[in-house]
């Protein structure tokens, strides 16, 4: 098994080898670096697939940093077994680095975390006891939007929909089975996405996507933690500052709208009992009362989700504050 004790062997064996070399801390940060990257670029979209790669581009181009890391990239499609052979792949190529699950968690960080090796997910769920070295972007812990869809299908009556297509893009498109979807939220640091963005469309004439940003962020948390290790830093407690924000602790409990529910513009006919309880989560629950500061108290308060409908109200997809 993989711990502590043997990601601290491994940097002092560096260490002892610079030493023996006779090089400077300076000239062992000056060597290349190799990341590894799992990313869905055939299926099930291959231009957020190839969104994903241009923003850990865009990162790379800006760090600070030299020489530029070099970038290795497999396609998992995702499929966690080919995302879990890649990351075998990536490890026997003696990376740095890997940065993944962009669908799916799968295996793949432990294999990566098993080598000795740091890995940065991009999901936006997280695992609740990750190995060591893992890092995770992702701010809910993993499976609550299974159980919340359940419970919210029981409670209401509407046909709501757990993990569709905007678990990877973030986008929420209604499909004609459901009344309601429930999606992850971006929280971001508008200064790094003013930032990032006017940078991206002015070097690439294309918009600034909620996948070029999870690959950017994805990529900005693994130089940094590659820095704190060339460094000697590895077990700072820091907060590692991404363009969503600090990276949140294992423990962390997700923000108040860490998800939206978004509700179709056709909504069904729903028996008195159904309707009143679709008004009470409104009521305590809805984008507008949240702006306004009227929500109520109901069985849904304490939950990570507001809802989201087609109102002129309620236009954000992303939350305006880090997280």
């Amino acid at each position: 098994m993989w711990g502590k004790s043997r990601w601290a062997r491994r940097v002092a064996h560096g260490m002892v080898l610079a030493a023996a070399a006779g090089l400077s801390g300076a000239a062992v940060a000056g060597q290349t670096l190799t990341i590894g990257a799992i990313v869905p670029q055939s299926w099930p979209n291959a231009t957020e697939g190839e969104e994903i790669v241009l923003g850990m581009q865009l990162a790379i181009k800006t760090w600070p940093g030299q020489p530029a890391p070099t970038l290795v990239i497999k396609d998992s499609a995702c499929d966690p077994k080919k995302a879990e052979a890649a990351a075998r792949d990536l490890v026997t190529a003696k990376v740095d680095l890997v940065l993944g699950s962009w669908c799916a968690i799968g295996i793949a960080p432990r294999v990566v975390a098993e080598a000795g090796l740091p890995f940065v997910s991009a999901n936006a769920e997280r695992l609740p006891n990750p190995p060591v070295g893992v890092l995770q972007l992702g701010r809910l812990e993993l499976y609550i939007v299974d159980k919340l869809a359940a419970d919210l299908r029981a409670a209401t009556g509407l046909r709501v929909g757990g993990r569709t297509s905007c678990w990877m893009n973030f986008e929420p498109v209604m499909r004609d089975q459901y009344d309601a979807m429930l999606c992850p939220v971006l929280g971001f640091d508008k200064k790094r996405w003013d930032q990032a963005e006017a940078t991206f469309t002015a070097a690439n004439r294309r918009p600034f996507t909620a996948s070029v940003a999870r690959g950017y962020a994805a990529m900005e948390a693994g130089l940094e933690k590659l820095r704190r290790i060339r460094a000697g830093k590895s077990a700072s407690t820091d907060p590692i500052m991404t363009i969503f924000g600090p990276l949140p602790p294992t423990d962390t409990p997700p923000p108040p709208d860490a998800m939206q529910l978004v509700l179709s513009p056709k909504q069904p006919k729903l028996s008195p009992k159904d309707q009143a309880a679709v008004n009470q989560m409104l009521q305590s629950k809805g984008c507008t009362c949240l702006q306004d500061n009227s929500c109520s108290k109901g069985p849904w308060a304490e939950q990570p989700f507001v809802v989201r409908g087609y109102a002129p109200k309620c236009p954000t997809l992303a939350s305006n504050a880090p997280h």
